[in-house]
């Protein structure tokens, strides 16, 4: 070969990769344009999730209720769970919004009425639907390594803890997730077949509390019949034990009020289906069984 031959040929050659170069890069741009970059998440559990998944930097808005990361309490506010404020959300100018189908069906359509693209995940009901939308919103977001790692680490904290208190004789527990302050009217316990039920079980207890709904309203005389061992109540009052057992003397009967095995708890760990519940299973399995219980975060 010549040396004019050899000079053409790392011409070609370089040419070559150089083209290669530029093509992978558009490809790279490209691609990664296609992702959401300005997100409206319109549920606390959504936005946990896309902290979850590294991805919050790009959310510019949230409902008033989102309080995990810390962050969001700094970030616009575009109404409530139910009555988000359209004009809110159109003005933060997002390429996606982020809701649960229930939320879906409600206003689903007036949000893509205004030219505006969403994605709805599932309602969350159970710890396997979490999962689920933990990996529609990876996919969706470019980020389905952080999604699967992050299903991992939930899927394996949740049995480590179901493994240490798989032998313990399960508590009966009544979850109340609502109550009229000061008294003990208008109380809202969880059902069961839903994430919090199945965290019940799997810290080692047991829902006293048999139905399909979520939740349901329950009187005093119903909590006098189940008489639970332990009574678990989230409540954002900021009152400690002992203001509460004063109210709950009323039903000093109630095995969990006689023995003092009521626990107030001012965390959405356990409200939130999002993967912060592997966090209010470790809470609630210290309280039901401390005595084999020693679990680190």
């Amino acid at each position: 070969m010549t040396l004019c031959g050899v000079k053409g040929l790392k011409i070609r050659t370089l040419t070559f990769f150089y083209f290669f170069i530029i093509i992978i890069t558009l490809f790279n741009v490209s691609y990664s344009e296609n992702f959401p970059r300005r997100i409206v998440s319109l549920s606390p559990s959504i936005t946990e999730i896309i902290y979850g998944l590294g991805a919050w930097e790009n959310v510019v808005g949230v409902t008033i209720y989102s309080d995990f990361p810390p962050e969001a309490k700094n970030l616009p506010k575009v109404g409530g769970w139910v009555n988000p404020n359209l004009e809110a959300i159109l003005a933060l100018k997002p390429d996606l919004v982020i809701m649960i189908e229930d939320q879906d069906r409600i206003f689903g359509d007036k949000i893509r009425k205004i030219g505006l693209k969403t994605l709805a995940v599932e309602s969350n009901n159970t710890i396997k639907d979490i999962s689920n939308s933990i990996s529609k919103i990876g996919r969706t977001l470019g980020k389905e390594k952080e999604a699967h790692k992050v299903i991992e680490i939930l899927n394996s904290n949740l049995e480590r803890i179901r493994n240490i208190t798989n032998n313990a004789n399960p508590k009966r527990v009544l979850f109340i997730v609502g109550r009229n302050p000061g008294t003990l009217e208008d109380i809202y316990v969880i059902g069961s077949r839903n994430f919090i039920d199945e965290i019940i079980t799997l810290s080692g207890g047991e829902n006293v509390v048999s139905t399909d709904r979520f939740s349901i309203k329950i009187s005093k005389e119903a909590i006098l019949s189940l008489n639970p061992e332990v009574i678990i109540e989230v409540n954002h009052e900021n009152i400690n034990k002992n203001e509460a057992l004063k109210i709950w003397d009323g039903l000093k009967e109630v095995s969990a009020v006689k023995n003092k095995e009521f626990y107030i708890i001012a965390d959405t760990t356990f409200l939130h289906p999002s993967q912060r519940i592997s966090e209010g299973a470790r809470i609630l399995a210290e309280i039901l069984h401390p005595e084999v219980v020693t679990i680190q975060p």
